[in-house]
């Protein structure tokens, strides 16, 4: 597997549509009887990613 990162910048709304459509992945997967191990961490990454701060430019 390639271990290359990725970011990706979101805002609040666009972070929510991840959670529900990964939450509806993983209800559909569940349903199936499949492993939802892989959808289950990044769920939880998505929940739990911190807002970035911007950055304020000094003007001297």
């Amino acid at each position: 597997m390639d271990n290359k990162k990725y970011e990706i910048e979101v805002d609040y709304f666009e972070q929510r549509v991840l959670v529900q459509a990964l939450s509806e992945k993983r209800n559909e997967l569940i349903s199936e009887g499949k492993s939802t191990a892989d959808i289950n961490d990044l769920l939880l990454r998505v929940i739990d990613a911190k807002p970035v701060k911007k950055k304020k430019r000094s003007t001297h």
